[in-house]
């Protein structure tokens, strides 16, 4: 009866006893240890997981507040860009109307005039040949650039309809519905995308080949970006009437070396009348371009050959 414990409990109903030994009292004990020690495990993981989600939260405020003053950088450096840009519009401008002004002083001067006239400093159009055609008709502007109405403004003086001023204006306008596409007339690349509401507006420029270039105001809507290389006949833009503009209309000009030309003889130079633009335009020397491009199209058309022969060679 040593290691028994007797436990007796007396109701109305009579005594009972229970017996308890010292195992079953020691496994209790160990359970009761087990549990306390349970416990306070349990009690310090949930320490340890508020202490956590402490820390998260006080990271969380500072990343929020870190993210908060990155927003409010981006917002300064959008600021500062869109600052520049109006700059460099406002700088693009002057420096389109600088252009103008000294063509106004060339045009007063007579300066546009001091060209060759006479016969032997014609390019002879009738002995170039067919490569140097083709590339120079894919290479320099040529052709109307959207189909129009009609020619509204033409190049050279006049008087400003909006600001009402006699100025040289430096292209064509060419009258066309709003939306009326508008098409690379040479290979190039988009130089310039600008969207603005004064003077030109919306403007686009284009880089060809040779030192030519063209320039499109008051679009509508750009299908290209500055930097993309465009072909001749592609969709570059859309007519529009944007900026400084009394109707939907398309201003044209052509530079060559940044130097403002009659638009209007490159639009009726095509295959069929070759030899127009060199006759309107006598201020570029065409005779050293077709010159030029008849020497690489001979020395392509040799190095063909040579691999023609060495290619029937081998195959022999």
């Amino acid at each position: 009866m040593k290691d028994r414990i007797i436990i007796s409990v007396s109701t109305i109903n009579g005594t009972r006893h229970f017996n308890i030994s010292k195992l079953f009292k020691r496994n209790a004990i160990i359970g009761l240890w087990l549990l306390l020690f349970g416990l306070v495990i349990t009690a310090g993981v949930i320490d340890y997981l508020l202490r956590s989600v402490e820390t998260s939260q006080l990271q969380r405020n500072y990343l929020a507040q870190q993210a908060n003053t990155l927003r409010d950088e981006i917002t300064q450096l959008q600021s500062s860009k869109s600052e520049l840009e109006k700059e460099l519009n406002l700088k693009q401008d002057e420096m389109l109307l600088v252009i103008n002004r000294v063509g106004e002083i060339e045009l007063a001067l007579g300066l546009e005039q001091q060209y060759p006239q006479n016969l032997e400093n014609r390019l002879d159009t009738a002995s170039v040949n067919s490569v140097a055609r083709q590339t120079m008709l894919q290479l320099v502007p040529n052709g109307s650039p959207l189909e129009f109405s009609r020619r509204s403004s033409r190049f050279g003086l006049r008087e400003h309809p909006i600001v009402g001023k006699q100025q040289h204006h430096k292209g064509v306008d060419l009258s066309a519905s709003r939306g009326t596409p508008i098409y690379a007339p040479a290979d190039g690349v988009v130089e310039v995308v600008r969207s603005s509401k004064q003077g030109f507006g919306n403007l686009l420029k284009i880089r060809h080949a040779f030192g030519f270039s063209t320039l499109y105001a008051h679009l509508d809507e750009f299908k290209v970006k500055s930097g993309h290389f465009v072909h001749k006949g592609e969709l570059i833009a859309s007519s529009g009437n944007t900026g400084l503009s009394t109707a939907p209309h398309l201003h044209y000009e052509v530079h060559f070396l940044d130097r403002a030309l009659n638009p209007q003889s490159f639009m009726d130079w095509d295959a069929t009348n070759f030899d127009l633009v060199f006759e309107k335009e006598r201020s570029i020397k065409w005779d050293s371009l077709v010159s030029m491009l008849e020497t690489k199209a001979s020395t392509q058309l040799l190095l063909s050959s040579h691999k023609d022969v060495q290619l029937t060679a081998t195959s022999d």
